[in-house]
């Protein structure tokens, strides 16, 4: 007997698995909740396993269901490219990108540009922030948004690692001549709250029992990195994106550890546009293969 299964059932598992719940999993297929248990239940029918345990509060992946989703979002994503082959049409339309200011000027704008050459009926529309308040606006405001979070967030797709340390300037150092040491309280440029990095810090700080001050704060990276490489404070950044001018620090020179980050790609949820697709593809192969993630080989990240 061949079995045949229904791509809407196994679109049905990786929304789930995704969404992480049967309520927003059926708000991004613009379903009703009991269609999705439905076509939960017929799917495992089909499979002859039960993929899901399900309790009040949480919906897990069991390990029939761990096995038979990496089937499913491989089906999934060929069936969405088949069709986007035969509509037989150029990539074209809107696509919204949202991003961290440091990896919009640092890290992709030759990426982004190799992008509208290479598609130039795609209205490409970036803007930059914070990602905590980029990402209450995935959906409606933006299509893609490309976050800073902590590692191991489990949220979006990770792209690669960053390591996230404390930096001063690379001329004045920890010396005391130039009113930059470890005396306390320690003098810091932040970003302006809320930030993650900020509330890393601060509380590393605390834990380890060091005073601060902050000194300077701004919602530019720029600036806050300008004033640190200027010898007048101390700051946190990402290892791959520090600007030239600033010393990398770490628990060797008497700092606490701070926790690692990670890039991560957040689509919106629904069906992707063919030009959202090949705007995805694009950023991960320039973070996922080097490209333009590569750390600037200039003395600035070490």
């Amino acid at each position: 007997m061949i079995r045949n299964i229904d791509i809407d059932l196994m679109r049905c598992l990786v929304t789930i698995a995704e969404k992480g719940s049967f309520t927003r999993a059926a708000a991004a297929l613009f379903r009703s909740q009991s269609t999705i248990s439905s076509q939960v239940r017929r799917l495992e029918e089909l499979v002859g396993h039960t993929l899901l345990q399900r309790s009040p509060h949480e919906v897990a992946l069991t390990r029939a269901g761990e096995d038979f989703l990496g089937y499913a979002r491989r089906i999934v994503a060929l069936h969405d490219e088949a069709l986007d082959v035969a509509d037989a049409q150029s990539v074209s339309g809107p696509v919204r990108l949202a991003v961290m200011d440091d990896y919009a000027t640092i890290v992709l704008p030759e990426t982004l540009a190799r992008f509208v050459r290479s598609h130039p009926d795609v209205e490409l529309e970036v803007t930059t922030g914070f990602t905590r308040d980029l990402l209450t606006r995935l959906g409606e405001e933006f299509d893609l948004v490309l976050t800073t979070q902590k590692q191991g967030d489990g949220r979006g797709e990770v792209l690669r690692s960053e390591r996230t340390l404390w930096a001063c300037s690379d001329r004045h150092g920890l010396s005391l001549e130039h009113g930059l040491s470890l005396e306390q309280p320690l003098k810091l440029a932040l970003l302006s709250a809320p930030n993650m990095y900020r509330e890393w810090g601060l509380a590393a700080l605390n834990a380890a029992g060091l005073s601060w001050r902050i000194l300077f704060s701004s919602s530019s990276i720029g600036a806050v990195e300008a004033m640190a490489a200027s010898g007048a404070a101390l700051t946190i950044v990402k290892a791959g994106t520090a600007r030239p001018g600033l010393r990398l620090l770490d628990t060797a020179d008497g700092l606490p550890a701070l926790p690692a980050s990670e890039i991560a790609l957040h689509m919106a949820p629904g069906r992707a546009s063919p030009a959202m697709r090949a705007l995805c593809d694009f950023l991960r192969q320039a973070l996922t293969q080097g490209g333009d993630g590569d750390a600037p080989d200039d003395g600035s990240s070490g």
